[in-house]
């Protein structure tokens, strides 16, 4: 599908959107090299146009008389504009006062938008005004009846498929796109990519087959998205971007919502460019339990077979091994108390002293089980039984991640929580499973994040 541009002009009552009011729009729908579809239409501002204006532009006030109101022609101005790209000479004008006039209905207007006046400069470059009347004149354009609506964006589209034409065979469309077209693929819905959302979530791409290929994650799809298709840096980027043949997305309104979901997707889709989190189930456990003389201990098990509670999961059993090892070391603790070394006596490394003694009963319980508690907190959530409500989204929906019993449980969301009790919450909740990525994504968000709220339960 090629993307569509609206070639729009507008005639006002003066030049505050806020204050003034639409006299005349024009529309010309065109796709870059011919015009396809066009409307234009005087519009009743209901109020009156001073002379001014009317010398300016000759629209009288009995012209608008019987013209019909804005709210008569809304329907009419978001079906032709509807996945296009809003496009006119000094874009910021017309762009704003019809977001006005839609958001006096209570309407969000929202269209990623081109100016013909900004990029005849970079086409065109050497022209003494770009003004449109002397930017129709250089390019011998013909413009009658100016500052009429109707003839202006008549001619801001004839300007604007001369830009196109030249912009696609020197530069790629890289000024039209905001990205080269060079090397995309040709099944790639360029208009479909235009119109994604500035919103928060998740992105995925898809190849001609249909398989999905990567998966994302941005607090803004649209320009995350349009980073990826510019990225020409490296020979992964560049395989990607060439194999994109369609994208999709879903909204999650908070960024540690996209975070969880993007991790738990990528592990269980493992797209072919995703290689950091492609990692597989997490099978086992690093556990913690109490002897008979108060010290700590810990020891690795598959998550199969032990009922206590674990303090972490990893992909491997090595894995556990070799994080419990660093662990021990950071917090001084003994290893034959943290299941790793095996003997009737003292550990190994009492005697190179490394080891306080704790497996020989020299370093009190006391003493030994803070260290433990340090590295236990730090291992795991160090949360028990918690919803965390990011207050960073931006949809009208109440988020909830959940910790249970020290480990991430799920996340799902409610209209709002004000009459709902702990059970309802929970019920709300998605289980996923927990991983060592998930849990360092939600310390990670804790420890840099503000836009939060804890509730215990």
């Amino acid at each position: 599908m090629k993307q569509l541009f609206s070639v729009i002009d507008i005639e006002t009552t003066g030049g505050y959107a806020k204050k003034e009011k639409i006299t005349e729009i024009a529309i010309y729908l065109t796709d870059g090299e011919r015009i396809v579809d066009s409307f234009d239409t005087l519009i009743n501002p209901e109020k009156r146009v001073t002379p001014f204006i009317t010398g300016l532009t000759g629209i009288t006030n009995e012209m608008l008389e019987d013209a019909p109101k804005f709210y008569e022609v809304a329907a009419k101005i978001v079906e032709i504009t509807k996945d296009t790209i809003f496009v006119a000479h000094n874009v910021n004008f017309d762009y704003s006062f019809v977001k006005q006039e839609f958001a006096n209905l209570v309407y969000k207007f929202r269209l990623n938008t081109l100016c013909t006046l900004k990029l005849s400069r970079k086409i065109f470059p050497g022209f003494k005004s770009y003004s449109l009347g002397n930017l129709c004149k250089s390019l011998n354009v013909s413009l009658e009846n100016a500052h009429r609506a109707y003839a202006d964006a008549r001619a801001t589209a004839e300007i604007f498929n001369m830009i196109y034409k030249k912009d696609i065979e020197e530069n790629k469309g890289v000024n039209i796109n905001g990205f080269s077209i060079n090397g995309l693929n040709s099944d790639l819905n360029i208009a479909k990519v235009k119109n994604l959302p500035e919103q928060c979530g998740v992105y995925y791409f898809y190849n001609s087959e249909k398989e999905l290929i990567y998966i994302g994650k941005s607090k803004n799809i649209h320009s995350r998205v349009l980073t990826h298709l510019r990225n020409e840096k490296t020979t992964k980027a560049i395989n990607m971007r060439s194999a994109i043949a369609d994208v999709d997305f879903e909204l999650t309104g908070s960024e540690l919502i996209a975070l969880l979901k993007e991790s738990h997707e990528i592990k269980q889709h493992k797209p072919v460019f995703n290689k950091a989190q492609r990692r597989t189930i997490n099978n086992w456990g690093i556990y913690s339990y109490e002897d008979s003389n108060g010290y700590i201990c810990f020891h690795i098990e598959h998550i199969d077979k032990c009922e206590d509670k674990c303090l972490s999961v990893y992909s491997s059993k090595s894995a556990a091994t070799e994080t419990l090892a660093s662990y021990c070391e950071k917090y001084e603790l003994c290893q034959k108390l943290c299941g790793l070394y095996q003997s009737a006596g003292a550990c190994f490394y009492y005697g190179l002293g490394e080891c306080h003694g704790a497996c020989i009963s020299v370093e009190s319980a006391e003493s030994y089980n803070k260290r433990a508690k340090e590295f236990i907190s730090e291992i795991s959530l160090n949360l028990t039984n918690v919803f965390i409500l990011p207050q960073d989204s931006d949809d009208d929906k109440q988020w909830l991640v959940a910790i249970k019993d020290s480990k991430y449980y799920g996340y799902g969301s409610v209209d709002e929580i004000t009459d709902l009790n702990y059970d309802d919450m929970l019920d709300a909740i998605s289980p996923f499973p927990e991983n060592k990525d998930v849990r360092q994504i939600i310390r990670t968000y804790l420890k840099t994040k503000r836009c939060y709220k804890l509730l215990k339960f």
